[in-house]
């Protein structure tokens, strides 16, 4: 079982890489079939289209509002980030680009299976989807993470922090690095239904994982597992060697508190 703090470190390296959401090329499709709206979609992630993917998907969540009702954010399944309004010209929005362009170039896939339930107006449409491994570029990365605090007890917990900060341009960085081999096709079963005439992909967890590259796989292998184990011994000595000083400090406030009181 994981740790308290991998979990944290785990926490962290996803959040920095929830997908962030682009807009390119945007156009208006509407899916007649679940094969048509399954192709729609992953070729508008592909292509980072966000107006197709939004339309031929249940991506959108809801609209938050500020006390005198005005829209401040929205919320997405997917691509969450670069969907908010903001100015395409930020750093933060290029950067976030760059990262989305090169998690999604090399998206291909391959649909096995459709079944379609008329009397329901739903489908299941079984896929074969291919990307570049994401899961390795998390652990990677999430290595990089336990590799700088073990490094320093106190400058490795800035670096960890700045790293965290840091992570669309170091998980760039590492993505760069791949090999042509590092790739990984995930099995998945997408979800579809007839909504207004037109079908629309349901977002799940599943699915956005196998089109991201395995990304939200958990990351437990030997290495990890080896430096979590570090980790957790320096935390323990960081807890005794604290313990230690709590207790000395608290010996010497006792014998001056009764000089300061008179005591003999």
């Amino acid at each position: 079982m994981r740790t308290v703090k991998s979990r944290a470190i785990a926490f962290l390296v996803s959040a920095a890489l929830i997908l962030c959401g682009c807009g390119s090329a945007e156009t208006t499709l509407s899916p007649d079939t679940p094969q048509e709206a399954v192709e729609y979609t992953l070729e508008s992630i592909r292509t980072l289209d966000m107006t197709t993917l939004n339309n031929c998907t249940d991506n959108f969540v809801q609209t938050y509002h500020n006390w005198i009702g005005i829209p401040i954010e929205s919320e997405y399944r997917a691509f969450n980030e670069l969907l908010q309004p903001q100015s395409k010209n930020s750093s933060r929005y290029k950067t976030a680009y760059r990262l989305d362009q090169k998690m999604t170039e090399r998206l291909t896939w391959e649909i096995t299976e459709v079944r379609e339930d008329s009397s329901s107006n739903t489908a299941e449409i079984d896929l074969m989807i291919t990307n570049i491994n994401m899961q390795k570029v998390m652990e990677r990365y999430e290595i990089q993470l336990i590799e700088a605090m073990l490094s320093d007890p106190g400058t490795g917990i800035t670096q960890m922090i700045r790293d965290t900060v840091n992570a669309k341009d170091i998980l760039i960085s590492l993505i760069e690095e791949l090999d042509d081999s590092d790739i990984v096709t995930t099995p998945v079963t997408a979800s579809a239904y007839r909504e207004n005439g037109q079908w629309k992909i349901h977002m799940s967890r599943d699915f956005i994982n196998a089109f991201s590259g395995n990304m939200f796989a958990d990351n437990d292998s030997e290495e990890i597992i080896r430096l979590e184990e570090q980790l957790d011994d320096m935390a323990n000595e960081w807890a005794d060697a604290f313990e230690e000083r709590m207790d000395k400090w608290a010996e010497r406030f006792e014998k001056n508190f009764d000089r300061w009181m008179g005591e003999p």
